[in-house]
């Protein structure tokens, strides 16, 4: 007997309210003062009769492994699915509120947190309760709304790492159809920081833009998965140059590469469901001397000490007194410094893969060349989030990515090369355990 897939689709809003600290840009300095559109979180849920899946997209930077856990226990106690048919991913908009993900950007606000996981739980619920019968449509094509952020043209002076088209350019639509033919709901699948405005406004930048643009035409909801683009940002007008109108223009420019791959669906060959999960081991790469750490030690205690400099100024020295303190205590361990679990989703033909890092567009490429499955959608800032991973290519030149993110995320040093190609190497596991050699 063929399985039959049924989905559904639930969102809540998420909006916080003012006075939240904002995350993502180390230099805005002052809680949100208000909303420019609202903040959202969908689940889409889909089953085949034996196994259900739920799928979460927020609309935040990203979650902790620890908050992750409490997500996933949440919702089994209260939807009946197992943590391992869950994946957690989030836009990675640099407009919303801090999560604990980067806690030298600002103070996360527990009781908004809380109502984050009552929010999720509430729609996880919804969606399970609006199942339907749907049939999967798939297509892909591309979109140069993203651009190289590391490379010359991008930001001269910069790492000038590669062409500024040197992106995971891939955009896989995957549409679910009802039984009378009509959406029920889209799934998109892009790689590109959202980091449109440093306005201390809460915002859910393009992707917002884009999820409205295909929702006004199909008449359905749409979630969006944001993929491997810890090297990419929106392709500004100079270097550098961010506004709330460039996030409004690239999402409704990518919501018409999406309207437009419509045309090209194609319908799924399969209806089942399932998940998979691999292990991959991170490591960090050489952290700077101890004579180094000292200096920096010393010379931001002097300047705590002196309280002559600006508010954000003494803000970003506490953040340079704790990174150096980090460096100091470090101790090297036996074993791996982190283990993290790399998880796959299937639904039909598509499969999604969860990385709980800013991956790397390189390495997203590699992902989609090697991968068995028939069409992937990478998950970045998924089920988790631990700093960037860079690539060889990176760490040989530095850059943002390199030299200072790992502060910012709470760490003594960046991840080494090889902890990406462990990322990969399990994820193509996880994928291969749900598709063998299809």
């Amino acid at each position: 007997m063929t399985s039959q897939l049924r989905v559904g689709f639930a969102r809540r809003d998420i909006t916080p309210p003012p006075g939240i600290d904002l995350s993502g840009f180390g230099f805005r300095f002052g809680a949100s003062l208000g909303s420019l559109e609202p903040l959202e979180v969908g689940v889409l849920a889909a089953s085949d009769g034996d196994r259900t899946l739920l799928l979460f997209s927020f609309d935040l930077i990203g979650f902790t492994t620890e908050h992750l856990a409490d997500l996933r226990a949440s919702t089994t106690a209260a939807a009946g699915v197992p943590g391992a048919n869950q994946m957690w991913t989030c836009t990675h908009t640099h407009g919303g509120p801090e999560t604990g993900v980067l806690p030298g950007m600002g103070e996360k606000d527990p009781d908004y947190l809380n109502s984050v996981e009552e929010a999720a739980v509430d729609a996880a619920v919804a969606a399970l309760s609006r199942l339907v019968t749907a049939d999967l449509w798939l297509a892909r094509g591309e979109s140069y709304v993203g651009a190289n952020r590391r490379s010359a043209a991008f930001r001269p002076g910069g790492p000038e790492d590669g062409h500024i088209d040197d992106i995971d350019s891939a955009v896989v639509v995957a549409e679910f159809r009802g039984a009378d033919g009509n959406p029920v709901v889209t799934l998109v699948n892009y790689s590109c920081h959202p980091t449109g405005s440093r306005e201390c406004v809460s915002t859910s930048d393009y992707p917002g833009h884009m999820r409205r643009t295909v929702s006004e035409v199909t008449g359905a909801p749409c979630l969006y998965v944001n993929g491997a683009g810890g090297d990419v940002n929106q392709r500004f007008d100079g270097a550098g140059y961010r506004s709330v109108s460039n996030a409004r223009h690239h999402g409704v420019a990518l919501g018409r590469t999406v309207l437009q791959l419509r045309s090209q669906l194609r319908q799924s060959s399969t209806t089942c469901a399932g998940s998979a999960s691999a292990p991959a081991d991170l490591n960090y790469a050489e952290p700077i001397s101890q004579a180094e750490a000292r200096r920096i030690l010393a010379e931001g205690q002097h300047a705590l000490e002196s309280t002559t400099g600006t508010a954000q100024r003494l803000r970003i020295q506490w953040h340079q007194v704790d990174f150096a303190r980090r460096v100091l205590d470090w101790k090297p361990s036996d074993g791996p410094d982190l283990s993290v679990d790399i998880q796959a989703l299937r639904i039909g033909d598509v499969a999604l893969v969860a990385i709980p890092s800013e991956f790397f567009s390189e390495d997203g490429r590699a992902l989609r060349t090697q991968t068995t499955s028939p069409e992937l959608m990478i998950a970045g800032w998924s089920n988790g989030l631990v700093g960037y991973t860079p690539t060889r290519r990176a760490m040989a030149t530095g850059g943002y990515e390199v030299d200072d993110a790992h502060r910012w995320y709470g760490h003594h040093a960046a991840w080494d090369p090889v902890s990406g190609d462990n990322l990969r190497a399990a994820a193509l596991n996880s994928l291969s355990q749900l598709f063998g050699d299809h």
